[in-house]
């Protein structure tokens, strides 16, 4: 009978271990032994096979971004479009990046530049598709089954009740950019389209946006991919969106906590209508993670030593603290651009003909006294880009872009070194000694560094520059309205807008220099005929102009730094994406997830 219950028992062992290994061959009978029975766990435990890690996407988590600046303000009418931090995660535009156009995908854009516009590396966000059947108008064919976010907590979300967006709501959220008022940031931005754009909906999924073919292209920069949309309702019932609390919108995340000077916290929106459009997570819906936690810290210190931790995921590094990072912490992943689409550039008065600068000679003189290459050595360590304006060399504007090397060699000679030229045109010019002038730039150290160079290169030829420093607020002021005596340090228009050529022509606060030149206007008007229809035939232009433009030296565009974008390597799908599509900060967070596992693992943190 014993011997009976024995086999009985063993019977069940391995039927049990078969069931749970799935492939234990049995043991011949000699070997089996029969465990006490409080050893019954610990067997069972040691056979378990552990499930692998999934692979691809994985849902969860929290990303921590760092900014260095407190967040501005949550309503683009008054608010910088670049500054309004929480609204890009928040709220959606008519078109957007294409994700699957940049390195997730066919790699045809970088998204490491903040003022890339190109129409044909857009997608549908809102707005499902859109066309221009003529010079002046836009049509677009609004998505259905885009609802706005509900948040019960939110007394601005509940009064929207996450209802579906109609073509109407876009109608509303563009007029009332236009109308804006006296609100000077939105109609320096919009200027010319307030009295002039007509936008309609003719019926509930189409919205038409017409107006003179001379503001086209003011009007294809500002409206597809810069304007976000916004619920009529909650404008109505508060007057705007400046307060955190009326934020809502239909973007991938809903904003629940904003602490001034600390931070702010976004949450998935479970109702969100996007699916990945590509890789390993194709069809899945977005967004991936279930918080995204933006973390005010201005000191670098501070956030470097985060990044190590692990406290943050991703960190914006000049070269300087770059080198460092990287020596030293070699877990991470990292990857290298200019620091902007565009740089800082002395801008020289023009408009006086008794200023030195109305005289080509003086202005190409200034350029040959300035050790381009030995301030990119010894000021940027060699990581910086000489020639930068009016476009920079990125991918998604190459075809715009002329080379230095491929300039005449007397527009080349401008960007190298030679101060014995350039006292021989000043003297040319009728300043055999030289003259003093004055320049108004930032108080920063990035500002008076570079100047102070540029000041003691200068001193060589005869040329005093008094540098008259001033808070950035002050600066930005000035040299909006041009109000400046002779020199301006400040930087030039994004590239995305190049067709405009708004940094040496018009009368907008870009042209600090007051360039008025007949060549420059004929190109800009074969430019304009081409917004929305011909891209490449654009570039090809502008790359065209350059020489003629340059030679001018209408503009003193200085080196340009390249900068690091660093993440932990459990952040995934980020190849270093700084903006989706025309200023879209950050809206490419919906496309990456954690590897939480390796974070635990790594940091002792999910």
């Amino acid at each position: 009978m014993k011997k009976r219950m024995v086999w009985l028992l063993v019977s069940c062992l391995m039927v049990a271990a078969l069931l749970l290994a799935s492939c234990a061959a049995a043991e011949e009978e000699e070997e089996v032994v029969i465990p006490e029975e409080e050893e019954e766990v610990v067997v069972v435990e040691e056979e378990e096979v552990v499930a692998p890690a999934p692979e691809g996407p994985q849902y969860g988590g929290v990303i921590n971004l760092r900014l260095a600046e407190d967040i501005l303000g949550f309503d683009e009418i008054d608010t910088g479009h670049y500054a309004v931090t929480t609204v890009h995660l928040t709220n959606e535009e008519l078109l957007q990046g294409d994700w699957a156009r940049g390195p997730a995908g066919t790699n045809e854009a970088d998204w490491l530049y903040a003022g890339a516009n190109r129409a044909e590396l857009k997608t549908g966000a809102i707005a499902e598709s859109w066309e221009i059947p003529e010079k002046g108008t836009m049509v677009f064919r609004i998505r259905k089954g885009v609802h706005y976010a509900l948040d019960p907590s939110s007394e601005a979300s509940r009064l929207v009740n996450g209802r579906e967006l109609t073509a109407d709501d876009v109608v509303f959220s563009l007029k009332r950019l236009c109308e804006a008022g006296t609100r000077s940031y939105i109609r320096a931005v919009y200027a010319g389209l307030a009295d002039s754009v007509e936008i309609t909906a003719p019926d509930e999924w189409t919205v038409v946006v017409k107006c003179p073919p001379e503001e086209f292209g003011n009007s294809v920069s500002m409206f597809p991919d810069f304007a976000s949309i916004v619920p009529p309702e909650v404008v109505e019932e508060y007057g705007d969106m400046t307060d955190w609390r009326n934020s809502c919108g239909t973007g991938a995340f809903m904003l629940t906590d904003f602490v001034p000077g600390s931070g702010a916290t976004v949450i998935r929106n479970d109702n969100y209508w996007e699916k990945d459009p590509i890789g390993p997570g194709k069809g899945n819906q977005l967004p991936y993670v279930d918080e995204i936690n933006i973390l005010v810290i201005p000191d670098v210190s501070t956030s470097i030593a985060a990044l190590r931790t692990g406290k943050i995921d991703t960190y914006y590094a000049s070269w300087e603290d770059a080198l460092d990072i990287i020596e030293t912490s070699p877990e991470l992943i990292y990857s290298k651009n200019l620091t902007s689409d565009g740089c800082l550039c002395l801008y020289m008065r023009q408009d006086d003909p008794e200023m030195p600068f109305s005289d080509v000679r003086v202005r190409r003189a200034l350029m040959l006294a300035i050790n381009h290459p030995e301030i990119r050595d010894e000021y940027y360590g060699g990581e910086a880009e000489i020639l930068n304006w009016p476009v920079a060399p990125v991918r998604e504007y190459i075809g715009a872009y002329l080379p230095l090397e491929e300039l005449p060699e007397s527009t080349q000679e401008l960007y190298g070194h030679d101060p014995d030229k350039a006292k021989q045109l000043l003297a040319e010019a009728g300043y055999p000694d030289g003259f003093k002038t004055n320049i108004l730039c930032g108080s920063a150290a990035t500002y008076v560094d570079v100047l102070s160079m540029v000041a003691a290169y200068w001193a060589e030829i005869g040329v005093e520059l008094e540098l008259d420093t001033r808070e950035w607020a002050v600066i930005n002021s000035l040299g909006t309205a041009r109000r400046y005596k002779e020199l301006l340090y400040f930087g030039n228009s994004g590239i995305g807008t190049y067709y405009k050529m708004i940094n040496f022509n018009g009368v907008s606060s870009w042209n600090g220099s007051y360039v008025d030149d007949a060549h420059v206007k004929e190109v800009h008007a074969q430019m304009t005929d081409l917004v929305g229809m011909d891209e490449a035939k654009m570039m090809e232009l502008n790359r065209e102009l350059m020489p003629y433009v340059l030679e001018q030296a209408w503009v003193i565009s200085m080196p340009t730094g390249y900068s690091y974008q660093f993440w932990q390597p459990w952040l995934k799908n980020y190849h270093g994406e700084l903006a989706l599509g025309y200023y879209n900060l950050r809206v490419h967070y919906k496309y990456l997830w954690l590897d939480l596992d390796l974070r635990e693992e790594m940091t002792g943190r999910r």
